[in-house]
């Protein structure tokens, strides 16, 4: 396809051969990531070419693209790492009826199949396709979503600050699914990670009073900090006792929202918030366990609801981008939200690591492609 102007030709002339970091099928004692220099992806119908500008490295990146992929995704090797990205569009189809070269927008990871071959939620950027470590991608139409910029400037929101929308915007996929209101309790467990510190702030944007729940004492802290008068936080025991006990304490729970890793091998907090959930409450499975023992009595005593949830819908992502866009959801260092480290490229393997260690609740790591 020709690309239609001369600001779509200046940026893709930029890229006629596009650094990006590949990653090639992964051992226990794997080789570094790969800086290579690809040819500019072709600009297809139903696609949008996006220029990174920040790429988010989530902390556990390492370990799919580097360390043996212990979490078991299905990644097609070799691959272009990167999932969501804040960027412009390099260059648009005919058939955008809304965005144009230069806009600033979202690249999401979640590709949905168009002919309802497979099952949804299977695909995503940096995984089954080249993700957003790179200079371009080639993005699906509908997985480029516009950003207010106006509003952004309006508010004195920086692009670098914006870019913690993919850990924020998980947790308000979950708690879109089952309904949170304004004035109702949320239980987060566990609230130290990536998603769960996310949660806490995505949940009181929403007008939720919040209870989290983790190991890490120091993180917790940080979490009640943001907001004492509507934050209440729990060290998990490890007893289903000890933590149903502790959770009592604190009155009713609405929704119970869980992001408990693969990895973890005690699941007794899964049990203690089952069976602290009010009557008629509802549950929120967005984590990675493979197999779970429930409470089945109490869940139907209870009529409790069990909602399962990966990521997010498109439409959830636009309502999303409308909380930041209006205020509502603050952004930034003020609000807590601090980013530990932005990348280049050619140092894919080093900022790996420093994710590995550095980014997590309200801590975030960046790839910058692109330079404005």
């Amino acid at each position: 396809m020709t690309v239609s102007n001369a600001y779509d030709r200046r940026l893709i002339g930029r890229y006629s051969n596009n650094s990006r970091i590949v990653y090639h099928r992964p051992c226990l004692w794997s080789a570094p990531p790969t800086v290579k220099s690809l040819p500019t992806p072709t600009l297809e119908p139903g696609s949008v070419i996006v220029m990174p500008l920040y790429s988010w490295i989530f902390n556990y990146a390492v370990e799919i693209y580097a360390k043996g992929n212990p979490r078991s995704y299905n990644v097609a090797f070799p691959v272009i790492g990167g999932a969501n990205a804040i960027g412009r569009v390099a260059a648009a189809p005919p058939d955008a009826k809304i965005l144009k070269v230069g806009d600033l927008v979202t690249a999401e990871p979640i590709i949905k199949e168009r002919d309802g071959a497979r099952p949804s939620n299977t695909l995503g950027l940096g995984l089954s396709t080249n993700g957003t470590w790179a200079e371009l991608v080639r993005v699906p139409l509908e997985n480029v979503l516009p950003i207010d910029e106006a509003a952004l400037r309006k508010r004195n929101i920086s692009i670098k600050d914006l870019a913690f929308y993919p850990q924020l915007m998980v947790a308000y996929g979950g708690f879109r699914d089952v309904g949170l209101t304004t004035g109702e309790t949320v239980l987060i467990i566990p609230a130290t990670g990536n998603f769960g510190g996310a949660a806490v702030h995505v949940a009181l944007a929403m007008g939720a009073r919040v209870i989290a729940m983790g190991r890490n004492e120091k993180i917790l802290a940080e979490l009640k900090a943001i907001a004492s008068e509507k934050v209440d936080t729990i060290t998990l025991s490890g007893s289903v006792d000890i933590d149903v006990a502790a959770l009592a304490k604190y009155g009713p729970i609405d929704v119970f929202q869980d992001f408990t890793p693969p990895m973890a091998t005690n699941l007794s907090h899964i049990q203690a918030s089952i069976l602290s959930v009010r009557a008629g409450g509802r549950i929120n499975f967005m984590g990675n366990v493979k197999d779970l023992e429930i409470p089945y009595r109490a869940i139907v005593y209870h009529g409790l609801r069990i909602y399962g949830t990966l990521m997010y819908t498109r439409e959830q992502a636009l309502d999303m981008l409308k909380l930041i866009e209006t205020g509502t959801l603050k952004l930034g260092p003020a609000a807590a939200l601090t980013t530990k480290g932005v990348f280049k490229l050619e140092v894919g393997n080093t900022a790996l690591e420093f994710a590995a260690k550095k980014a997590g609740a309200g801590r975030a790591v960046h790839f910058a492609p692109n330079e404005e």
